[in-house]
């Protein structure tokens, strides 16, 4: 594995980054993107959001419902929230029961 020894300057600002931390060379080309260490807070903020109720939906659920909205934003030429709003409920009450599923259920 490759090592790169930080400056202690540069040791400080990975400590204290709040997010990923974009690694660029002199000039200013992207070298990579660092992940920055997780805080006891955040693990703690992740633990209370992961107690929520839900509903919760799949990545495939919500890229499928965000391609249905692109789909009739494209055959409408565009709408406001409240078409949008109708549209979202027309979905849902055609949505197979399995849609509305809870994280680690079949």
């Amino acid at each position: 594995m490759t090592e790169l020894m930080l400056t202690a300057e540069q040791a400080a600002l990975v400590r204290e980054a709040r997010g990923n931390l974009k690694v660029t060379d002199p000039s200013g080309t992207v070298l990579g993107v660092m992940v920055a260490g997780i805080s006891p807070e955040f693990i703690a903020q992740l633990k209370q959001r992961g107690k929520s109720p839900g509903p919760w939906y799949t990545g495939e659920q919500v890229r499928a419902r965000l391609a249905a909205l692109q789909e009739e934003w494209d055959r409408t030429g565009g709408f406001d929230a409240e078409y949008m709003h109708a549209f979202l409920a027309r979905l849902r009450a055609a949505d197979p029961p399995r849609m509305r599923t809870q994280v680690g259920q079949p």
